[in-house]
């Protein structure tokens, strides 16, 4: 049986979901709660298929040779790599958000 890969949050990773439970959390607790357990499922999927995500691409940017994936967990896109068996996720952003400069602004 192969070797399940690793899950890695970043701090930033980890603030994302704390921005997302906070946000939501004023109108639903509970709905919130719901939300994350929901997103962290999910993410759980990728230490089995890690290759279940999409690959990111754009034309600026040279994504593709950077191993960039993500996953959709409505309405939120899940961004992460594979490096050495680990599944590093380092964002978790709303849809509607400029996710590219999210993730690769200096």
């Amino acid at each position: 049986m192969p070797q399940k890969n690793k899950i890695k949050y970043p701090p930033v990773a980890v603030d994302d979901m704390d921005e997302i439970f906070s946000y939501i959390s004023q109108d639903n607790a509970a709905a919130a709660e719901a939300l994350l357990e929901k997103i962290t499922t999910e993410i759980a999927k990728l230490a089995e298929f890690p290759n279940m995500g999409s690959v990111l691409s754009d034309e600026e940017y040279t994504l593709v040779n950077g191993g960039y994936r993500f996953i959709v967990i409505q309405p939120y896109l899940v961004f992460y790599r594979i490096i050495d068996h680990t599944i590093i996720i380092h964002r978790i952003l709303h849809g509607r958000r400029d996710y590219l400069r999210e993730l690769f602004s200096t």
